[in-house]
């Protein structure tokens, strides 16, 4: 667990049942803000694992070259427009079809939080009173806005990895970007080997009745308690 200028936060990725982890994760302090992001490698796509990386390392090497000068919003739409053009131009190449996830969120000094997020990694923000989680991009997703199925039923659903976007496997891509005030509340980027098996109040308890390095360990315990099957990474940061 780190603690940075009044932030504690820590971070984790566990294989889980998978022969390798295809997620990749960034959690630090650049620039007078803190970046927290997770990718998540497509399972089933030729190299995911270096998709998720190469998401992770461009948009710090965004972050660290123009946080400074640019609003994280525009920040975060530029880096992600980045990722996707040199994860295609890598398939291209290499005549293959890597593709990640990636949720992102840049902190500023008061708690405001700017994310980004293609696919279904998710940024939370988890308050005693609620839990804010972003839009995942997937097909199942769709049916629970169109009241198809509930949320409850989503977990289960058998098409629920499915996505409807992601980085690297087209020239366009769209973006999902929120801004959030982070006040009094605890922030979670998890990739879906946590959220699509765990049970939101197990989540939002894990998160708010622990410190952060806790928090990160019960929350990689629980993903192997209700069987996930997929790789599980997930940070937490506090005031």
């Amino acid at each position: 667990m780190r603690r940075e200028a009044g932030l504690r936060y820590a971070a984790l990725t566990d294989t889980g049942k998978r022969e390798q982890n295809e997620d990749a994760y960034f959690a630090g302090r650049m620039n007078g803000h803190y970046l927290f992001a997770v990718a998540d490698g497509l399972g089933g796509h030729a190299c995911g694992e270096v998709a998720s990386r190469m998401a992770i390392e461009i948009l710090a090497e965004a972050a660290d070259r123009e946080l400074m000068e640019s609003e994280p919003a525009e920040l975060l739409g530029n880096a992600f427009q980045r990722i996707n053009a040199a994860i295609l131009a890598y398939n291209r190449n290499k005549g293959l079809n890597a593709g990640t996830t990636l949720s992102a969120t840049v902190v500023g000094e008061s708690g405001r939080c700017w994310i980004g997020t293609v696919g279904d990694s998710r940024t939370h923000i988890v308050t005693p009173a609620s839990v804010w989680h972003t839009r995942d991009q997937t097909y199942v997703q769709g049916l629970v806005e169109a009241g198809t199925i509930s949320p409850t039923e989503a977990m289960l659903h058998p098409q629920k990895n499915v996505l409807t976007q992601a980085l690297g496997l087209s020239a366009r891509v769209r973006i999902g970007l929120d801004e959030r005030d982070l006040a009094g509340g605890v922030l979670l980027i998890s990739s879906d080997g946590l959220h699509d098996y765990v049970p939101e109040g197990v989540i939002r308890e894990i998160v708010l009745e622990n410190d952060p390095d806790t928090a990160c360990r019960r929350l990689i315990g629980a993903a192997r308690d209700a069987a996930s099957t997929d790789n599980t990474t997930v940070i937490v940061a506090r005031a």
